[in-house]
């Protein structure tokens, strides 16, 4: 989900806070949870920059780089001038990236998961290991998104199995059979199917499906919207 610079503002305060707050001793706490680091709702450098303004990417980046740099064991660090070099090269080419992802390449880059440097520390080779990090973070952000749908699916089948005596006895549908479908997690929508006839004509109504949607939202959330879909077999989706 994209952050606006009004979301990014409310959670972290002005640029000098988010700084404070999302800084080079964070990227072991994110190591714990490197799923949620990459699937969960943290601002890209992108949006950070459209928020605090030009080159806070590159500003924020530069305390990773010398964190990272002090870190190594090479003899020869990066001099101011590579380290903002490499942080504006970050910035230009992985503007998509979630800071919270950052935190965790620069804690896998320490752990010696991208190789070493010898001698001096390269930033071609940090470059490099950005391209080898973007495949794990592709991983992580998969296993997040089938973690989350399953949790939510576990919550929505509870909630909403309440809902179909309710429906099924209000509506009569003694002979229909309804229950509680697949659910789709990255739209965040489930599906009750019944397969009669006598359901699908019911639910043309507008009367119907004003009910049931009453029925379902006081479960799953006032805010909740609930979208009834009309198809060959007769379904109720739920739109979370």
């Amino acid at each position: 989900m994209a952050q606006t610079p009004a979301v990014i503002a409310a959670k972290y305060g002005n640029s000098q806070h988010f700084c404070a707050i999302v800084n080079p001793s964070e990227q072991i706490r994110f190591s714990r949870q490197p799923e949620r680091a990459c699937g969960g709702d943290y601002p890209t450098l992108a949006e950070i920059t459209k928020t605090y303004g030009r080159d806070f990417d590159v500003e924020w980046l530069i305390p990773q780089i010398y964190d990272l740099s002090v870190f190594t064991g090479a003899k020869k660090k990066l001099s101011e001038e590579q380290q903002e070099m490499l942080a504006r090269m970050i910035a230009a080419e992985y503007p998509q990236l979630k800071v919270t992802e950052l935190l965790i390449f620069f804690y896998r880059f320490k752990t010696g998961r991208y190789g070493h440097f010898y001698g001096s520390v390269d930033p071609m080779v940090v470059m490099e290991a950005l391209g080898v990090f973007l495949k794990e973070r592709e991983d992580l952000r998969r296993r997040y998104t089938d973690k989350t749908a399953e949790q939510w699916s576990q919550w929505i089948r509870e909630k909403l199995r309440g809902c179909i005596e309710v429906i099924r006895g209000e509506f009569s549908f003694q002979s229909a059979q309804l229950y509680i479908g697949e659910v789709d997690g990255y739209k965040r929508k489930i599906y009750l199917d019944a397969a009669s006839r006598e359901v699908f004509d019911l639910l043309t109504t507008d009367e119907a499906r004003q009910r049931i949607s009453s029925i379902i939202r006081p479960a799953v959330g006032s805010d909740t919207k609930v979208v009834i879909w009309l198809n060959a077999r007769g379904g109720i989706g739920v739109t979370v």
